[in-house]
């Protein structure tokens, strides 16, 4: 009998533990922006002040997390625009964990190991994984898969399939890069805007092997969707220069247990509060 009440109690407390890591959160996804870039190195004031009003949203809206998805400066080599951009995240509420992805302008004028070796040297890491509410979140340099030395790169694919393999064991795998894989067709050709078409096929199809849901992207400055088979990317216009139909601003991203949604907000039109 004791034994018995003991396999009910572990059962109950087994389906408690399953509903709590399915609970229903959200984060934010800001992007590109690119302090330095609308005065062309000159100043940063219109990035800090815009900065300065999405960090406020942030702090209001309290999501479990923000991703930074890249571009932080238009000059990785900037010690001003560095400053500054460290200065505006630190307005953040320390409660928030803010997670940071290297864009191309990071790490100017390429990614070579000493250009990559000073960046994780300013923010601790360029890539990252982690798990909340049993989703696996997982953060890629894409410009090492772009411009990058080829021992890095493959490296940091051996890293990804790792990670994606442990991942298995969450509800779903969630990836973030700077540059989306591609715009419009898995096939197009290169462009400054997507991977290269000779490496791009591989990280679709680890997407592909390990059921990867979503991924979240920048590097465009304007809003945009694409899927390759049932692996689907959101790229998200820049919170300081868009070059698309949309204001400024960032997407407020909401994840349930069998879906993942989101929606672009900017500036002028950030909800009061966030609803699941």
């Amino acid at each position: 009998m004791r034994r018995l009440w003991i396999g009910w109690l572990a059962f109950i407390v087994s389906l408690a533990w399953c509903h709590a890591q399915s609970k229903p959160f959200y984060f934010i996804q800001i992007t590109d922006p690119q302090f330095g870039m609308l005065e062309n190195n000159e100043s940063f004031t219109q990035e800090t002040a815009l900065m300065e009003r999405a960090v406020a949203a942030v702090n209001r809206l309290e999501p479990a997390f923000v991703v930074m998805t890249g571009d932080l400066v238009n000059d990785g080599r900037n010690r001003a625009q560095l400053d500054e951009f460290k200065r505006v995240m630190g307005l953040m509420r320390k409660e928030i964990p803010v997670y940071l992805l290297p864009g191309n302008h990071d790490l100017l004028p390429q990614p070579t190991d000493e250009i990559v070796d000073s960046y994780i040297g300013e923010y601790g890491y360029d890539h990252f994984a982690f798990r909340m509410n049993n989703v696996c979140f997982i953060g890629l340099n894409t410009s090492l898969i772009v411009a990058g030395g080829p021992e890095r790169e493959a490296a940091q694919r051996v890293w990804l399939e790792k990670t994606l393999k442990e991942a298995m064991s969450c509800e779903r795998r969630v990836l973030f890069g700077h540059y989306p894989f591609f715009l419009e067709e898995p096939e197009e050709e290169t462009r400054y805007q997507n991977l290269p078409a000779e490496r791009r096929q591989a990280y679709l199809d680890l997407a592909d092997k390990y059921r990867v849901s979503d991924m979240f992207a920048g590097h465009l400055h304007y809003n945009l969707t694409n899927s390759y088979k049932d692996f689907k990317t959101t790229v998200t216009s820049s919170v300081c220069v868009p070059l698309g139909e949309d204001k400024v601003g960032f997407r407020i991203v909401k994840v349930y247990p069998d879906r993942i949604v989101s929606e672009y907000y900017d500036l002028e039109h950030v909800p009061e509060k966030v609803r699941l």
